[in-house]
């Protein structure tokens, strides 16, 4: 059987350093043992590495028949675990009540599990008291599931300790409401009433703000007053401001306009880069490497990423590789920060998950920002999901206000209010307080004269 790359990648995503049974038979016999030193060592051929004590009897099975199975166990199956780590020594079969199958090597296979691969010895590595086996993988299995089983501390956990969380201690939050919030809206805001709001923010304690796009004023009406409200803007040394570009015209703008932060970004959508920018994907690339680089010269810090990263109401699902691609390009030009974003609100948290833990070991020490739309109801599922994948920069939008003209159906970034709210309930500290916020959001809904989709603006 020919392994895809992408395939043993997605079920290379499924050990999230958690436990596996490394199987193996000898005759007619099954032989399993709980290992989590298990890590995948090559997508081309697709190879695996499981490290096991040289005293171990499945040492020896492994040794003399040249095959071994791994399976990522599910946070259900931890008794599982504890049985095949020994921990049950009443037990004289690990395998009882276990309805394995066997795979092409003739290696046991439990059921149910996150993801399962079935390996030829490929090399071997002597490690001291202990050996490497490197598996080429022959086959393999992928669940829909996505809760594996930890261990921790000497504790069998299910996906995270509830008294040591895995959630970090502080998120940053960075308001585009006073530009995605308010670019669709027919009504025009003047600029008394966005600086209004944005000094609103900041009293609530809101420390990064992108407050305007420096585009077309016949393609975006509610932005033609740039230059006027960077002009105006409120002066704090704690405070950073931050606009989006999309070419050398509005990059010029901005950089006129005093602004030394600025967002630019390409779609994954080819169909998408026509209809925003009227140019390919690649000629995209080729306008911010020169953007970024222009940037550089006067001293401004560029956040930079990929738009419809997770998927596209004109394309439909996006490639995970192009994304990564694409990623990896604009790390190349030496950005400050790496954006995702799931402008149309396709995405789901299985996918977030996914394409963040694909991308963050690339961007290294560079920050990804998550700029997420509730479209479909799922954005704060997909915050959490990528909270807990490492990102802790996130885009939200006073009131849930947002959405691309450019993108059919594209409505509603995930609210400030009810993002903080949440990570707050969670002991993620993010320094913004909620009334504050829910106070700009009842200001805005007043003056449009419609109810925003935000939740805690009423409550709060």
């Amino acid at each position: 059987m020919i392994i895809s790359a992408e395939t043993f990648k997605q079920a290379m995503s499924q050990f999230a350093s958690g436990v596996t049974v490394v199987t193996t038979r000898v005759n007619d016999t099954p032989i399993g043992v709980t290992a989590s030193s298990f890590n995948s060592l090559s997508v081309d051929p697709p190879l695996v590495t499981v490290s096991l004590n040289k005293r171990m009897f499945s040492h020896k099975v492994i040794a003399d028949s040249g095959n071994f199975a791994v399976n990522v166990l599910g946070a259900h199956q931890a008794e599982w675990g504890m049985r095949f780590a020994g921990m049950m020594p009443d037990m004289t079969d690990r395998f009882a009540g276990i309805d394995t199958f066997e795979a092409v090597t003739g290696c046991p296979i439990l059921p149910d599990v996150l993801a399962w691969v079935d390996c030829d010895v490929w090399a071997t590595y002597d490690g001291g008291d202990h050996t490497i086996f490197v598996g080429q993988v022959v086959d393999l299995g992928v669940s829909d599931s996505d809760m594996p089983l930890l261990y921790h501390n000497r504790l069998w956990r299910r996906s995270e300790s509830l008294d040591e969380p895995t959630l970090p201690s502080t998120a940053t939050i960075i308001e585009v409401g006073p530009r995605d919030g308010l670019q669709t809206q027919e009504k025009y805001v003047p600029v008394d009433k966005k600086l209004e709001l944005i000094e609103g923010v900041i009293a609530a304690g809101m420390k990064r703000i992108q407050v305007t796009s420096f585009v077309h004023p016949r393609l975006v009406p509610q932005m033609a007053d740039a230059e006027e409200l960077c002009a105006r803007l409120p002066r704090h040394d704690d405070v950073i401001y931050n606009g989006l570009v999309l070419n050398m015209r509005g990059l010029e703008r901005a950089h006129a306009a005093g602004l030394t932060h600025v967002d630019m970004g390409v779609p994954a959508s080819e169909t998408l880069s026509q209809k925003n920018a009227n140019s390919s994907i690649e000629e995209g690339m080729r306008r911010m490497e020169a953007m970024v680089m222009q940037a550089r010269e006067w001293g401004m810090c560029v956040r930079a990423g990929v738009q419809t990263a997770f998927g596209c109401v004109y394309e439909g699902d996006i490639d995970r590789s192009k994304v990564v691609h694409l990623a990896k390009r604009f790390l190349a030009m030496g950005i400050d920060e790496l954006s995702l974003a799931d402008s149309a609100g396709l995405g789901n948290p299985q996918q977030i998950r996914r394409v963040v833990q694909e991308i963050r070991p690339i961007a290294g020490t560079i920050p990804i920002v998550l700029h997420l739309h509730d479209t479909r109801g799922m954005g704060l599922a997909n915050l959490l999901s990528a909270l807990k994948s490492g990102v802790t920069h996130f885009d939200t939008s006073f009131g849930g206000l947002g959405g691309c003209p450019f993108i059919k159906g594209a409505k509603g970034n995930i609210a400030t209010e009810d993002t903080v709210n949440m990570l707050q309930a969670m002991g993620v500290d993010t320094g913004i307080d909620v009334a504050g916020i829910a106070a700009v959001s009842r200001t805005i809904e007043t003056f449009l004269g419609e109810p925003l989709p935000a939740k805690m603006h009423h409550l709060a």
